[in-house]
Order: structure tokens, then C-alpha cells, then sequence
């Protein structure tokens, strides 16, 4: 008797979390990212910038930036159809923007079980399948990071990294480690519990399922992660353009877009803020690049998607309030 009451009281706040609409969810998200993008000063950083880039041009970066989130908005949709979900693109979309926000505002701990409580509610997925949908969503960004770093490392990094200081050598490996040892540390300990143990053999179960059983949307998945990365490639070199780094390498770009944005998506920092902006100037800077520079594009890079995110949003919002008023075209068609 003793457990019933705080067991009771956890699922009623819960109850109560899951019950907030997802616009109001979106809109305390962003307000929470707004507030630590302000004491990480990056928003005081916005004047310096608009007075130094050309407004064509950040016009034009948050266009394709928009363009960017639409094709991740589709790759989940894509993965849902792959977990075997039935819901539209509209609401599939509805659903993942609004994670992402969760994602950028809050620490891994809590956007991961958020983002999948949120599939299960609003798309009528099982968790076991949900858990699938944000994993593989996960390992793709992961791989595709990998790749782009090993990329870089093929086309003339590993020059680039004999020429690093040791010191800072030793700083960036404990940092990898330190990400491995806490992924691991949080891994064993959920798998000593049989509770936790048996959700996670569910959810492998499916994981590795999944794509074989729907291979035309586990290609179209991938084939979307893809595309999406070559355009953040494109985008920060634009950046960097537009803010006077003229002739900027490729191996430069890959080294900015691959290990500071894997180490920062894996961080236990909401979005990995700090983390990546610091790794990124850090790459620019052995290749060459004017720190300030690498600087000002990181911060653009990241505050572009505050300003990309609403404009999608409220799009697909009235998609969704065209799609209720047409029961024949609904979600679950």
C-alpha cells in the first residue's frame, strides 16, 4: 500500500504532462530554447551578424533551411510508416517539429522518452514501435555524421589532426570518451532492471524488424537523411561565405559538419549548446578559417532554426485543421 500512492500520483502527472496540447507544448519549448540561447549569448550575436552578411544571402540560408526541416519532417513520416503507423504526413510532421523544439530545450535524459511518449499519443503507435521511429531516426544521424567525419578524415584530415596541439588532441578524445562512458553508464544501468530490461528486447525486436518487413520506407528514410545532410553542407558554407571566409574547402566544411555536430547531438547539454558552436571554431580554425568567422556562422546555424521552425509550424498546423475538416483525407486514412 505504501507504493500505490506515490505510483498513482507519478501516472497522474504524467497523465496531466501528456495532456497539454502539442502547440502549447511547442510554444513553452521554444520559449525555454530562447531563454538558454540568451544566457549562452548567442542572441546578443544576432546584430553583429545582420550588419555582416548580406540579407540575400541569409534570406536564401533560411529558405533552404526550411527546405531542411521539411525533408526531416518527411523522413519521419517515413519511419513511422516503416514502425508500421498509419497516421498522415501532416500529423507525422505536427509531431516531430514539436520534438524537435523538446529536443533543443531540454537535456537527452528527458527529449528522448518525450519525443517517444509524444509518438504514442498523437500517432497511435505502441511504445515498443515509437521507441523504433526515434532510435532509428538516431542511428541515421549518427551514420550519416560518422560518414561525413570519415569523410574528412579521407580527403586530407588526418594531416589536418597530426598538426593539432597534443594538449588539445587529449581534450577532444576525453570528451568522446567522457559522451561513450556516460551512454554506457546509463545502458548497463537500465539494463539491470527486468522492467527496463524487457521493454529494450521489445523494442531491439522491432528495431531490427522494422525495415525488413517496410524496405521501400526504410529506403526512403535513409535516402532522405542523405539529402538532408549534403544541404546542411551547403548551408554552412554559405554561412561561411556570406560572412567573408571566401574559398572555404570542402574539407574544411566536412570538418565543421561532422565531429562537433556528433559530439554535440550526443551530449547530455540541451542540443548540445556550447559544445558544438566551441568544436566548430576550433575545426575552422586548423582549417584555416578566422575563428570569429566560424563563430558567427555556428551561432547563425543554430538560431536559423528558431526562426525556420515556427514558419514550418504553422503550416503544417493548417494542414492539419484542413485535414480534420476533411475526414476522407484524415490521419489515419
Amino acid at each position: 500500500m505504501t507504493e500505490a500512492v506515490p505510483r498513482s500520483a507519478a501516472r497522474t502527472a504524467l497523465g496531466r504532462a501528456m495532456a497539454v496540447p502539442t502547440p502549447l507544448v511547442f510554444v513553452g519549448s521554444v520559449a525555454v530554447a530562447a531563454v538558454l540561447l540568451w544566457r549562452q549569448g548567442a542572441l546578443a550575436s544576432l546584430g553583429d551578424v545582420a550588419r555582416q552578411a548580406e540579407p540575400r544571402e541569409i534570406a536564401t540560408t533560411l529558405v533552404l533551411y526550411v527546405v531542411g526541416l521539411a525533408l526531416l519532417a518527411a523522413r519521419w513520416f517515413a519511419l513511422v510508416r516503416m514502425a508500421g503507423g498509419t497516421a498522415s504526413l501532416a500529423a507525422s510532421a505536427d509531431v516531430f517539429l514539436t520534438s524537435v523544439v523538446v529536443n533543443y530545450a531540454a537535456p537527452i535524459g528527458l527529449a528522448v522518452p518525450t519525443r517517444t511518449a509524444f509518438t504514442v499519443r498523437d500517432l497511435g503507435l505502441p511504445l515498443a514501435r515509437s521507441g523504433a521511429v526515434v532510435g532509428w531516426e538516431a542511428v541515421l544521424d549518427v551514420a550519416s555524421l560518422a560518414a561525413i567525419s570519415g569523410l574528412w578524415l579521407l580527403l586530407g584530415g588526418t594531416a589536418v589532426v597530426a598538426g593539432v596541439p597534443e594538449q588539445a588532441r587529449l581534450v577532444a578524445a576525453a570528451t568522446i570518451g567522457l559522451v561513450l562512458v556516460g551512454a554506457a553508464a546509463v545502458a548497463l544501468a537500465a539494463w539491470r532492471s527486468s522492467t527496463a530490461r524487457e521493454r529494450l528486447r521489445a523494442l531491439g525486436t522491432g528495431f531490427v524488424r522494422h525495415p525488413g518487413e517496410r524496405p521501400g520506407w526504410a529506403a526512403a528514410s535513409a535516402g532522405l537523411t542523405v539529402v538532408y545532410w549534403a544541404l546542411q553542407l551547403v548551408i554552412m558554407a554559405r554561412l561561411l561565405a556570406s560572412f567573408g571566409a571566401v574559398g572555404v574547402s570542402l574539407v574544411t566544411v566536412l570538418g565543421l559538419m561532422g565531429l562537433p555536430v556528433l559530439v554535440g547531438m550526443l551530449s547530455p547539454v540541451p542540443g548540445g549548446a556550447g559544445v558544438r558552436e566551441a568544436m566548430m571554431v576550433a575545426a575552422a580554425q586548423i582549417g584555416g578559417v578566422d575563428g570569429a568567422v566560424a563563430l558567427l556562422a555556428a551561432v547563425v546555424y543554430r538560431t536559423a532554426l528558431f526562426v525556420a521552425l515556427p514558419i514550418l509550424y504553422l503550416v503544417v498546423r493548417a494542414w492539419r485543421r484542413h485535414e480534420s475538416a476533411n475526414p476522407s483525407r484524415g490521419e489515419h486514412a
